[in-house]
Order: structure tokens, then sequence, then C-alpha cells
């Protein structure tokens, strides 16, 4: 016998008695419930299930059979809590469903107008408990989005009803709404009014007023669609709330007023390009004067001559420098010149590179010896690795 779906007529009640028509031991942590009736919405149509308490015990899942058979999920371990025949009480997780009704009727005036506007169709929907993904049959500019972002919230402020319910068959067969896919069985039909007329089986806010605010996050495009990531309601306000705070924390940092934090952002990013410039010409002399100290014949502090290679360990340095240090190293005839980036108590970043052997072979005995990462070609390989500089060389000394 089919559960009786309480939540499609009595969306806004938030708790239910119902008789136990079984229970069973899922695992040894939770328990499978089957009432005659339910509040409970499980999962369906891209939807996470609705939480909550049955009999005091936390409902962690809910799930619809094919024979219309909804099984609550429950974290108790003791069958007799659920005897067959007896009342149960069920109480809602209001704050997590009605947040579910807002982004879904919020989504439902998206794709509403999405259609209406373009003649896109809703290809994928998918609610969870943080944010919503609308995948649509074509692709928008970033001014249509914003302009769809802003005709979907003047739907809200006009505070339109949404009714939900079943058709007659005859009815359905001369009524045009959206849906995803074939349906068998009873449609139920959810209607913005003006806006969009769309089979669905979710609960829904009743006036468009109560979605509150509808944020368009972002946009991913694919070849032909694209996806777009909103919030509605209480997540759109927490959002938003958290972007100010953003905001005015990066309006400190810039010295720059909130509404003009880009320019002080860019601002920023000039300095730190400048100063990079200059950091990076500073290694470029450093590296020339610990060359001109290998070239004298006595080692500095740092380099090590290790069979017929020089290995010299610094402190971090831009890749470039890293490397041009390196190709200079090498045309000093060493059959292997490596520059090792980093310290002990980190890791090292490694370029190695040869004019005479293939660079692979030190890196080789890195990876075996000291699962170091990293490849690259005869000539040069880029590499991480995390040991002490004495093992590493400890290591080095076994390449033959």
């Amino acid at each position: 016998m089919q559960t009786v779906k309480r939540y499609d007529e009595y969306p806004y009640d938030t708790e239910f008695t119902a008789k136990v028509v079984s229970c069973t031991v899922k695992n040894d942590r939770a328990l499978n419930v089957v009432l005659d009736e339910t509040l409970f919405f499980p999962e369906e149509g891209g939807q996470t299930p609705d939480r909550g308490t049955l009999a005091g015990f936390p409902v962690v899942d809910v799930q619809i059979g094919k024979d219309g058979v909804i099984t609550h999920t429950v974290e108790c371990t003791d069958p007799s809590a659920f005897p067959e025949g007896k009342d149960a009480l069920g109480i809602l997780d209001w704050e997590h469903r009605y947040s579910n009704m807002q982004n879904h009727s919020g989504e439902h005036v998206l794709s509403g107008l999405l259609h209406s506007m373009y003649g896109y169709e809703n290809v994928g929907f998918r609610l969870s408990d943080n944010t919503v993904t609308l995948d649509t049959s074509g692709q928008l500019d970033d001014d249509q989005i914003r302009d769809l972002e802003l005709k979907a919230n003047e739907v809200v402020y006009r505070n339109v009803p949404i009714t939900c319910r079943y058709p007659s068959k005859k009815e359905l067969s001369s009524m045009e709404y959206r849906s995803k896919k074939a349906i068998d069985g009873p449609v139920r039909i959810v209607t913005i009014e003006g806006v969009d007329v769309c089979a669905c089986c979710a609960p829904h806010v009743r006036h468009t007023g109560e979605i509150g605010l509808i944020r368009i996050l972002s946009v991913l495009h694919t070849k032909t669609n694209m996806r777009l990531t909103i919030v509605c309601g209480r997540r759109a306000l927490l959002y938003t709330q958290n972007e100010q705070l953003q905001a005015m924390e990066v309006s400190h940092l810039t010295n720059a007023p909130v509404e003009k934090i880009a320019d002080g952002v860019q601002r920023f990013a000039g300095e730190i390009a400048q100063l990079k410039e200059k950091n990076r010409a500073l290694e470029d002399k450093y590296v020339s004067l610990r060359l001109s100290q290998i070239q004298s014949g006595t080692l500095p502090e740092g380099a090590f001559a290790v069979n017929d290679a020089l290995y010299v360990f610094e402190d971090p340095m831009n890749n470039l420098s890293q490397r041009a240090f390196v190709n200079a190293l090498c045309e000093k005839e060493y059959r292997f010149a490596g520059v090792f980036c980093g310290s002990d108590a980190d890791s090292y970043t490694y370029i190695i590179g040869s004019r005479s052997d293939d660079a692979r072979t030190p890196n080789q005995v890195l990876r075996q010896n000291l699962s170091a990462r990293g490849g690259g070609k005869p000539l040069m390989v880029t590499g991480s690795v995390k040991a002490e500089k004495e093992k590493i060389l400890d290591a080095l000394k076994e390449v033959k």
C-alpha cells in the first residue's frame, strides 16, 4: 500500500502522528520505518529529503520506492521503539523544510522565466542542503544573467500565488506545462501565476514573496548548456551577509570604500607585481653571486659535490630564478646540476638538469628512496620531496 503523502496537502505542518506499518533493521545504527502516512518529503525530483525526528529519534534519510512506499531511516537500534500498528510522532526540522521550499520555488521562477523569455528547458536540477543547481538547454551572456536575476526578484516582489494540485487526466491532456520527463500515474502541477506551470512532486511556498530573495551565484557554461548555481530565501540572506562582511574586510585592508574595493585590490595587485619584479631582480643578482662563488673553485655553503654532480640548497625562490640557476650550472660541465629550494622543516622543490646525461636518473632515485614527486624530460626535471637535506644527499650518492 502506498504511503499517504501528507506533505502534498499540508506542506506547512510540522508535526503528525501515523501508524507504523513495518520496522526493520537497516544496520547496526539505524532502522527502516514505514508509516501509513507521512509529512516527511523523501529524496525525489533532485531534492534532498526532509529531516527531523520520529518517536524522538533522528530521521537521517527518507526514500520513496517505485511502489510509492516511503521509508524513513531512523537513528535507533531498538525495533521495539516502533511496534507495528502503533502510532509514532513525527516532527519535522522546519528550518530545513522551509529552506528547501524557498529554494525550490525560486528555481521554478527562474526556470519559468528561462522558458518564457528564451524558450530554454530545464534539463537538470539538484537541491542540496547548501545550494541549488539548475541546468538549462541554452546559453546566456552576463547581461542576460543579470536581467534574469532582476526579473526573478520582481516576481518575488509581486507576491503572486503558488498553487499545487493534481489535475484530472482530461484537464491534464489539454494543459501546457513543463516536465523534464514523462510521468506515469497522477501528475502534480505547480503553478506560479503568470510565470510558470510545471510538473513537480515537492512542497512549495504559497506565495512568491515568501521566497525572499533569489541570487544567481555562478554560471558554468558547457558546450551547449549552462548550469546556474543559485540560493534563495534565508540561504540567500546568509550568503549576502557573508559577502558584505568580506567586502568590508577587503575595504579595511585596501583602505578603499566598499563601493570601490575593486580599485583598492587593483592598486594592491599593482604594488605586489612591482615588488615581485624587484624581488626577481634581487634573486637574479643573488644567483649570479652564487655562480661566481662556485666558479672560484671553492664550494660555498649550501653547495655539495656528489660524485660528478653538483647540488645546491637554497631558501625558497622564484621558479624562473631557480630554473635560470640550474641552466647556468649545467653549462659548467657537471653531469647533473640541481637546485633544491625550501627547508628541512617543510619540504624542497627541486629542478635537476643535465647536458650530457638523462636528468630523469637522479629524479628516479629520489622517487624510489624518498617518495619524491616529479618528472620531466632528459634535459630537465622538476619535483618536490619532503625530506631532510642529508637524506636527500645520501640518496643522490646512489645515482649511477
